[in-house]
């Protein structure tokens, strides 16, 4: 009856109401024939996306909705060599690019994949998994871009573009309910307020209740209530000057994200003393378990709100763009810690953990671009930001007890450009550099006594300053084809460990760990043919890292969690991207990825729970014990994955809707979810099928009704798998773990759900 009665009030809003509609993309120019051109950003400047020698996915809004839609995660499912190992909360979630991606629960480190909206960078990693509303495009770029958009690009980019203000009123509403209980309302409306000066409003509220049982007090959890809203306003008053400014606020509240367990020895206690016949009372561990017993919910809510003022003057042939923003993020976390239900160790819902995460924002790029069409075209500028970062961290109780709070402060500025020179008529040479300068500082502050050690305070700072570059040439084969071929130097920069200094005041807050370096190659062929019907997009890469950044437990430290270099790395592969018009009714698109990332150099790599010195751990030279990880595969890469989809719009004689229907499937093989190729953590290959169809107004395209499944085979996978039994038995080294226990997190498509979705426009 929920549904039901949802579905009828959104057929009275897209009937009654003049809805709100969609703007034509004006990311689509006319082509000659065939297919529209594709224009992107990629390179700072406007270009048709067949024109930019860079490894580069462009999803659209209507793409991004088949496959779910509404989050960056759903962009695993159509970018192949894009993956995302998720966390206890979104801002312990990794975004992996090409097998590389920074795991680290510190503030005072940054991600390797740059998320950007509207030109503009996010912070802490959490403001990058806000609800992804009015979306006019998203551009995947692959392989370190640190030349064009610096220091948190040494992987990858993910930049996220918003529709903007139209010259005419228009507007769109949206309603989608599912049959497991989510609900999601958004609406926009946009159009001219004088001759000179536009605006947009877009508005969204989500509502999921969760995909997992909590036995104890029969409640859903790993849910998600969030609302967003995003206003701009562009002035224009002549052609040589415009200005958008825009501002937005998301906020979300999550009981997220509980691990379900998956394996674990019957009859075992934990640490804690918690029988496994009170814990999982009522579950059977397994694929395809969907319960939990925890208390309290684990939960994590955050705010984020800011803004941004970009302008363009045309100077002459040249056009000079400013871009100033600021931002502010807060979140909170609550998690179980014990496993036990109820009062316990002098607490009054047992052991629990927590804090805060706070960042603050403010960044400022000025550049200026070359007119496009000349054998020279170029793009220079400079970039000014300045983060502050803070995080704070209680877990109260009488047994590993922590209290503390850590706060980091970075400043960079940068000197940056980029030129190609057409040096004879279809030979292009490529050459960028950037001159970065950065200074960082932090202050921790333990206020518990802990493993015999008082409370402290200490702090630090310390600058860096680096050149990267980019260089390559680009050749016009025929109209329709070109190649490329390039190198580039990514960078990340240092960072400080402030996370596991609760342990012992000597460990290394008081020094940062070195920046992570690249060394790319590529190359590359973007083709069209059959009359522009068909695109065929390869790209070749080989990328090695230097001093990579992440999470570990340090053999020297007896098995704490810190933040370290860890080696050297490298990641080589193919990836393909093809789309094609089969007849004008019926589109077809397909991608893979072949990536082959591994560990170079890792001698002094941690080990696995239970791993014996017959798998290769052994005791080092400072006491602990150490596995050499060179030639292991790198977390949450698999070294096949691929998608293919089909749209169709086809037109039903004289009825008045028009038929509207998409399939698409994705595949990736086995991978490992922790860098030590823990074999607990193993997923084995899994494809996940979606598929919609609908029906659409034929004359003006104002309503529409879509009928969509996702998981349509119901293949239960997880966002990450850990191997937890730690919490059951203290390492039996040298001998084998006697005790298993393996925990896995469930995603929003774990399990098929069925859903409609109304709309409307005008």
């Amino acid at each position: 009856m929920r549904i039901v009665s949802i579905l009828m009030a959104g057929t009275a809003i897209a009937m009654a109401a003049p809805a709100i509609a969609q703007d034509t993309a004006p990311v689509m120019q006319g082509a000659e024939s065939g297919e529209a051109a594709i224009i992107v950003t990629a390179q700072k400047r406007e270009q048709n996306v067949q024109d930019v020698p860079v490894a580069i996915t462009v999803v659209s809004a209507d793409q991004l909705a088949s496959v779910g839609g509404s989050q960056l995660q759903d962009l695993t499912k159509v970018s192949p060599s894009l993956t995302i190992t998720q966390g206890g909360d979104l801002n312990n979630n990794v975004i992996v690019m090409r097998g590389v991606g920074t795991s680290a629960f510190s503030v005072g480190i940054e991600q390797s994949v740059l998320v950007m909206v509207d030109g503009v960078a996010n912070g802490l990693p959490g403001q990058g998994f806000n609800d992804l509303d009015d979306i006019e495009r998203v551009e995947v770029l692959r392989g370190p871009q640190s030349t064009l958009f610096g220091k948190s690009a040494s992987a990858g980019v993910i930049s996220i573009t918003t529709k903007a203000p139209s010259k005419t009123f228009t507007g769109s509403a949206e309603i989608l309910v599912t049959d497991d209980d989510e609900q999601r309302y958004s609406a926009s409306i946009s159009g001219p307020i004088t001759s000179t000066l536009g605006f947009r409003i877009n508005g969204s509220v989500g509502r999921f209740d969760g995909n997992v049982r909590e036995l104890q007090t029969d409640t859903m959890i790993n849910g998600r209530d969030s609302e967003n809203i995003r206003a701009k306003l562009h002035f224009e008053p002549s052609s040589d000057f415009d200005a958008t400014l825009i501002g937005y606020y998301n906020k979300t509240r999550t009981d997220c994200c509980s691990f379900v367990t998956i394996e674990r020895t019957p009859g075992v206690t934990s640490s804690f003393g918690t029988p496994s016949s009170v814990s999982l009372a009522g579950i059977t561990p397994g694929k395809d378990n969907f319960a939990v017993r925890i208390d309290p919910f684990q939960t994590a809510d955050s705010e984020s709100y800011g803004g941004s003022l970009a302008m363009n003057v045309a100077l002459g042939s040249h056009t000079l763009t400013q871009i100033f923003a600021m931002s502010h993020y807060n979140s909170q976390d609550l998690s179980d810690f014990d496993g036990a239900f109820g009062p316990g160790f002098g607490q009054p819902n047992g052991l629990t953990q927590g804090g805060d995460f706070k960042g603050d924002t403010l960044s400022h790029e000025l550049r200026l671009t070359s007119p496009s069409g000349n054998p020279l075209q170029y793009v220079v500028g400079t970039y000014y930001s300045r983060n502050n970062n803070q995080r704070t961290f209680v877990r109260p109780g009488p047994i590993a007890n922590a209290n503390w709070a850590g706060r980091t402060t970075s400043e960079a500025v940068a000197v940056f450009g980029q030129a190609d020179w057409e040096i004879m008529l279809g030979t292009k040479l490529i050459a960028g550099l950037r001159w970065n300068k950065e200074d960082i500082s932090f202050r921790y502050q333990r206020f518990n006594s802990n493993g015999g050690n008082p409370p402290f305070a200490t702090g630090g700072s310390t600058s860096d300053t680096v050149v990267t570059g980019r260089f390559g040439i680009q050749q016009d084969l025929t109209d329709d084809m070109m190649a490329f071929a390039t190198y580039s130097r990514g960078y990340k920069g240092q960072g400080y460990d402030l996370t596991s200094s609760f342990v012992r005041p000597t460990h290394p807050a008081s020094r940062p760990i070195q920046p992570e370096t690249a060394d790319a190659y590529e190359v590359g062929l973007r083709s069209s043919f059959l009359d522009r019907r068909v695109t065929l997009n390869l790209t070749g890469f080989w990328t090695d890292y230097s001093n990579f950044q992440s999470q570990t437990l340090e053999p020297g430290l007896g098995g704490s969690f810190i933040l370290a270099n860890v080696g050297s790395l490298r990641t080589r592969g193919v990836e393909a991207e093809m789309t094609a018009r089969a007849s004008d009714w019926l589109s077809l698109n397909g991608s893979v990825a072949y990536v082959d990332a591994k560990v170079k150099s890792y001698p002094n790599g941690e080990c696995y729970f239970g791993q014996t010195a017959a798998q290769g751990c052994l005791p080092n030279g400072s006491g602990g014990r150490a596995q050499d990880l060179s030639g292991s595969r790198l977390a949450n890469s698999p070294e096949w994955k691929f998608n293919v989809g089909a749209d169709v719009n086809l037109p039903l004689g004289n009825l008045p809707v028009d038929l509207k229907a998409n399939a698409n499937y994705t595949w990736q093989s086995a991978t490992f979810f922790a860098l030590s190729n823990d074999p607990a953590t193993r997923q084995g290959a899994y494809g996940i099928a979606n598929m919609s169809i609908g029906f659409e107004e034929k004359t003006d395209q104002k309503y529409s009704i879509t009928f969509l499944v996702r998981n349509l085979f119901d293949r239960h996978y997880f966002g990450t798998i850990r191997n937890d039994a730690g919490s059951f038995a203290n390492n039996p080294y040298p001998n084998p773990s006697p005790v298993t226990n393996i925990i896995g997190l469930r995603v929003r498509d774990s399990a098929r759900y069925l859903g409609v979705r109304l709309a409307a426009k005008y």
